[in-house]
Order: C-alpha cells, then structure tokens, then sequence
C-alpha cells in the first residue's frame, strides 16, 4: 500500500511525466520520409512509371494477344463477350475451371470497361498489379517489424519498392502473382497477430477470410494454411480450446470458396474443387517426349490434334485422360519421374534453362546466378532465424520448404515463386543484417 502511495503522489507523477517529456526529447523525431507510406507510395509510383515511360502495357499481338493474360486472359476474355467462364485457349471449348476464379474476373471487368486486349486495359490491369505490390511493402514491414525489429523491417520494405526483380512481374505479365503474393504476406501477418494472445471468434472468422479469397486466387498457396494453424495451436495457450476457434477459421474460409465449388458442380456435375488443370500440367512434364519441363506440343493450344480432342471431350473428361496418362507413366518410368522431379526442384530456384541472349552473348548462367543468390541468402537468413529462435521462423520454413511443392511435379515457370519472394527478400535482408554485425579480427604481425 506504501509502495502504491508514493507511486501515485503528486510529486513522483511529476517527476515521471518530467522524465518522460525529458525522455521524448532525447528521441529524435523521424520525418515522413522514414513513413511506411510513403514508401510503398513510391513504390508504386516507380512501378507506374515504368508501366508508362517504359510502354510495357504494349503487349504483343502475337497470336491473337495470347501473351496478354495467356488462359487467364482467354477467359477474361469469353466472360467479357458474355460466354461465362470459359474458352481457356484459341477456340471455343466450353466452360472451364482451368484458373482459379478471381483474377480472370477482374480482368474481365476492365476489358468490359476498357476493350478486350487494349492497351488501355492492359495499363489498367499493370496498374492494378502494381497497387498490391507496393502494399506488398506494408505487410513486409509489419512482419519484419514483429520478428527482426524496425531497421530490418524498413530495409525490406525499400528492397521490395526498389528491387528490379520484385518490379518486373507487376509490370510485364497480366498475371495474379502481385495479388497472390500480396494476399499471402497479408496471411502470414494474420498469423503473427493471432499468435499474440488468445483471438475471439471474430479474429478467427477474420483469419478465415482471405485464405478463402487465396484459394480463389492461388489455389497452391492453400498449402500453408494447415501450417499456419498448427503454428497457431502450438503457439496459444490451451490449444484443446482452441478447436472451435480452429473450425470458424475453416468454415469461413469455406464459406469464402463455397460459391465456386457448387458453380462448378452445377455446370460440370461433379466435384471440382477450384481449378482442375493440374493433370495436363502434370502430363506436359512428365511423358516419353519429356525432358522434366513442358513440352509445347501436348497444350490444346499449340497442338491442333490435342485441340480437337479438348473440344471433343470437353474439359473434365480431357482432363481425366491427362490423368490416366500421368499415371501410367508414373508407373511405368518411375526412375525417370524422380530424376524429372529432383530437376524440377532445382529449376523452381534457379530458373528453368533458357537461352537469355543480349548482344550476341548467351547470358544464360549468369540468369542462373540472379536467381540462385536471393534463394541462397534466403535459406542462410532462414538458418539464422531459426537459430537465434526467432518469431515465426517455423512459418518462414514452411513457405520456403511447403509451398513450392506442387510446382515440383510440373514446368517450374519462374513467375510461380513470386508469392513467396517477399518472405525471400525478407530473410536476405536479416540474413545481410547479421553479417553486417560481425566482426572480423586479422592478426597483425608485428616488426621484429
């Protein structure tokens, strides 16, 4: 009670309130420049400009626009012409659940605003990519913040608003990785928080939420969400209690997705859940023409044989051949299907082979080595997060180590590992923060 007086008397309030006014003064304001928005609002307006200045909304018209979106910008395009969802190559082949739903349908929306194939729409959509990479900065600096502190958390964020790499894809490719990749952070952020102290059925159904919009988005990264809310279990205290809490996570998440399930059972009249390419993606890496990547002439798009086939067949049942073919060769060559998959597993972080020729020069190892190094420091800053125990080093593990594993059964296109390049960047950078720490001491000879 003593201890409770002097505490509260008005003298040692004052000597407090004076020490915490001499204590603010002592801090030196940092200005907006130090501001998280204002970097990612430079970021994105570098990712503008180079939209702008540098034309790269001018997409090649190659066969009819292809690379404008590729299957996803077919769609786009047959929900635009008012055909739903469906025609993912050249030809009209009826409805479709080759993409997940959500990035197809907002392209769809600006080419009904802004002309299918534009260059209008095509600045749009960059555009589009480009606000969800700058945020991209936001979540990088608040998970960088919870785990490494403050001075790692804004070098990130200024790697990923000035990094070239992380520039490109918004930029380039009509694709959903900017969102994806966006999203995921965002869930990992969402971990972090829940992790903090008991969550409320609120927080839950919340944490719910966007793993269903990522399933709709990048059905791969759905991957995580068993390890995230293991981590959750392991992290809480009572974790028996937190069953119920466990299951408002996965209903709302289900709720989120539910839509286009029962869309794609009424139109196809089974189970599909999302998307249901993945047997020709499998098909096109793994046969007797193969060398462990894609062979061009299986897609329906290259191959006029495989095309009448899809038409013929129609997507399900096409699929389903795809299927029984991946099996067979499974069974048949499992040797080679394993020396394809430890090949595929390397391509995922060096980057498939590919001539790169600038100048008569052939710079294909030196592509190599820019996609290696940041993998590289990654796994160091992994290693080092994990042994200085670190928050959320088991969650950093799992995106590295559980995310790409379904891109390892098929073509590694380098765009598929822009999810996770923020949680990539995030770890080089600690990984550059501890080396700066050490201290190296040469001996030094003295004169006889």
């Amino acid at each position: 009670m003593q201890g409770r007086e002097e505490t509260g008397s008005p003298a040692v309030a004052k000597n407090s309130f004076q020490a915490a006014g001499d204590s603010a003064q002592s801090v030196p304001r940092q200005g907006w420049t130090h501001s998280i928005l204002f970097i990612v609002l430079i970021a994105f307006l570098l990712r503008l400009a180079v939209i702008t200045i540098g034309h790269t909304y001018r997409i090649t018209p190659r066969r009819d626009h292809f690379q404008f979106g590729w299957e996803m910008g077919r769609i786009a395009r047959a929900i635009a012409m008012g055909q739903g969802f469906s025609s993912p190559t050249d030809l009209p082949t009826g409805p479709s659940a080759w993409a997940p739903p959500v990035y197809p349908y907002i392209l769809a929306g600006v080419f009904k605003l802004f002309g299918i194939y534009s260059n209008l729409s095509a600045w749009v959509i960059l555009t589009f990519n480009s606000i969800f990479s700058a945020l991209t900065c936001l979540t990088l600096y608040r998970i960088g913040e919870k785990i490494y502190g403050v001075a790692v958390a804004r070098a990130t964020a200024w790697t990923w608003a000035l990094f070239p790499y992380a520039i490109y894809w918004p930029v380039r490719v009509v694709w959903e990785m900017s969102l994806s990749a966006f999203l995921l952070s965002l869930a990992f952020l969402l971990t972090l928080r829940m992790a903090n102290e008991p969550p409320g059925p609120r927080a839950w159904i919340g944490f719910g939420l966007p793993w269903g919009l990522l399933a709709l988005t990048n059905t791969a990264a759905l991957s995580l969400l068993p390890f995230c809310l293991l981590y959750l279990l392991w992290r809480l205290p009572q974790p028996s209690r937190q069953g119920v809490g466990v299951g408002l996570c996965v209903l709302a998440a289900g709720l989120v997705v539910s839509p286009w399930l029962v869309r794609n059972y009424a139109v196809f009249g089974e189970f599909v859940f999302v998307r249901d390419n993945l047997p020709l993606e499998m098909h096109m890496a793994n046969n007797d023409q193969s060398s462990g990547l894609w062979t061009r002439s299986e897609h329906p798009g290259n191959d006029p044989e495989a095309m009448r086939k899809f038409q013929a067949l129609g997507e399900i049942r096409f699929m389903e051949e795809k299927q029984q073919q991946v099996r067979e060769f499974i069974r048949e060559h499992p040797g080679q299907f394993l020396r394809f998959t430890f090949n595929r597993v390397l391509y995922f972080w060096i980057g498939p082979p590919q001539a790169d020729i600038v100048a008569g020069y052939d710079l294909m190892i030196a592509r190599h080595l820019m996609f290696i190094l940041p993998a590289a420091f990654a796994f160091a800053g992994l290693w080092f997060t994990l042994r200085n125990r670190k928050l959320g080093g088991f969650l950093l593990a799992c995106f590295l180590l559980i995310y790409p594993l379904p891109y390892y059964l098929v073509n590694p296109f380098p765009r598929y590992k822009h999810a996770i390049e923020p949680e990539i960047i995030l770890l080089a950078v600690y990984l550059f923060g501890e080396a700066s720490r050490v201290r190296i001491h040469w001996p030094v000879r003295t004169g006889s």
